[in-house]
């Protein structure tokens, strides 16, 4: 069955001080993660001590965990892989196998060499360079230049009902200034443009999975 794959390896986990602490804050996440997405195929799952892996079904619902694995605090390298599920009996990371796993993680090693630490990765016939390419060109001049626009960007991607003034609350904006100070960073962070983007790569991903299936 078609199939992408997330993978998420810990940047710099041999030099982290505490293995038991490292295994604790990857047992949290994939937790969280599994609660915000609870679609998969294969669940968020800790490999090799160091890493996780989830498998899902629908390609768009790749972007909206590499938003959620951004907006985290474990730094690490996220490798995003298309293709196929071949292991359908199973829903252990350990067990599971098909080419959309082996391009993730082909992925991951090739964000280890980019800026943006994100890497999609696929089939010869799907453009996952342009993937590659057009998040290039996303990060990280569209999720913020400097720290408030980073924050204002990972809360409302966290909080996406929120008002104007609820973030700038949440930001630490006095109450009367909150809505004018977050209409203003909007503006400056490309805010609105980037929406614009990423509901482009939700069409393409969509599309992707429809050339995959007629082929």
């Amino acid at each position: 069955m078609q199939a992408v794959a997330l993978s998420f390896d810990v940047k710099g986990s041999r030099d982290y001080p505490s293995k038991e602490a490292l295994l604790q804050a990857l047992r949290e996440l994939a937790n969280d993660l599994n609660t915000a997405f609870p679609t998969s195929i294969v669940p968020f799952q800790i490999k090799s001590g160091d890493s996780l892996l989830a498998v899902f079904a629908d390609y768009p619902v790749s972007y909206p965990v590499m938003l959620h694995l951004l907006n985290q605090e474990l730094p690490g390298y996220i490798g995003i892989g298309f293709g196929q599920y071949e292991t359908i009996s199973t829903t252990q990371a350990e067990e599971a196998n098909g080419s959309a796993i082996i391009h993730a993680f082909e992925a991951q090693e090739l964000a280890k060499t980019l800026p943006s630490q994100i890497a999609f990765a696929g089939p010869p016939y799907l453009p996952t360079a342009l993937l590659n390419g057009y998040l290039e060109m996303l990060y990280p001049a569209y999720f913020g230049k400097t720290d408030r626009q980073i924050e204002l960007h990972r809360l409302m991607d966290q909080y996406p009902d929120d008002t104007y003034e609820e973030i700038g609350l949440k930001m630490g904006f006095k109450e009367q200034d909150a809505r004018a100070n977050v209409a203003k960073l909007v503006s400056r962070s490309q805010r609105k443009q980037r929406k614009r983007l990423e509901a482009a790569l939700a069409q393409a991903l969509e599309q992707f999975q429809v050339w995959e299936a007629i082929r």
